[in-house]
């Protein structure tokens, strides 16, 4: 057997105040007039509408700003893999280009050590000799696209230049 507990009178009487406060206010929604009812429904409506829309508008440009940003990441990721790639090619290229295994490749193919006695020199009048065999590209290092200024705005930012653009005449100078 469960008991209930003793109702308090207080209680009671607080309890009948907000029903009857409630009933109250009911009746005197029911006797707004009706069209005073459909213009707080509307511009209530009107307000959600409004809201909705803004944040649609937020969540359109963050999830662009997010996919613009992976993909940057991606791109950076790629071009870190293809330095490394080539850092290898170089190391490779330097290998095979030693002393040691163009000897050995030069011994393989038949060629022979010469003596410096038996070489004839020749000196041709006008001849500038090359620099030599350059295997690296010189390469400007660019500014990553994630550091670049244009990709740190805010929203706010980006809807006062929007702003700014729209109402700038066209042909108009800034």
């Amino acid at each position: 057997m469960t008991t209930t507990p003793a109702t308090n009178p207080g209680n009671t009487k607080r309890v009948f105040d907000a029903y009857a406060e409630a009933v109250h206010t009911l009746d005197s929604a029911r006797s707004m007039p009706l069209n005073i009812q459909r213009q707080w429904v509307i511009l209530f409506a009107v307000a959600i509408a409004i809201v909705a829309m803004v944040s649609g508008l937020y969540l359109d440009v963050t999830a662009r700003a997010a996919i613009t940003g992976r993909e940057i990441q991606n791109l950076e990721l790629t071009i870190a893999a293809n330095r490394r790639t080539n850092a290898d090619y170089e190391t490779d290229l330097a290998r095979l280009m030693s002393n040691q295994v163009m000897q050995n490749r030069a011994s393989q193919a038949g060629f022979e050590m010469l003596d410096r006695s038996e070489a004839d020199y020749m000196v041709v009048p006008g001849y500038l000799p090359s620099d030599g065999v350059h295997f690296v590209n010189h390469v400007i290092e660019k500014q990553v696209i994630s550091a670049a200024p244009e990709f740190h705005s805010s929203l706010f930012d980006w809807l006062a230049e929007a702003a700014r653009s729209a109402s700038t005449p066209l042909g108009g100078l800034r």
